[in-house]
């Protein structure tokens, strides 16, 4: 069975590469040229992947997960 972070899309590591550095989703949005609203729903996307219910326990599960995409 594969690890729920190797489940994440391509632009969903991109949104968890960018919430690891402590973005809000505004800034998330802007800096992928996409809407917050947008954002949020690939957040509850990643969320339910991860099995978690908030950023910062999405963000302790992917490092631990992925610990190579801590930068």
């Amino acid at each position: 069975m594969p690890k729920p972070a190797t489940q994440l899309t391509a632009s969903e590591q991109r949104i968890m590469q960018i919430l690891i550095q402590g973005k809000t989703n505004k800034a998330i949005a802007h800096l992928l040229q996409t809407t917050e609203g947008t954002i949020e729903s690939s957040l509850h996307r990643i969320y339910a992947k991860l099995n978690v219910d908030n950023r910062v326990s999405a963000t302790l599960a992917y490092l631990a997960l992925e610990p190579t995409h801590q930068r």
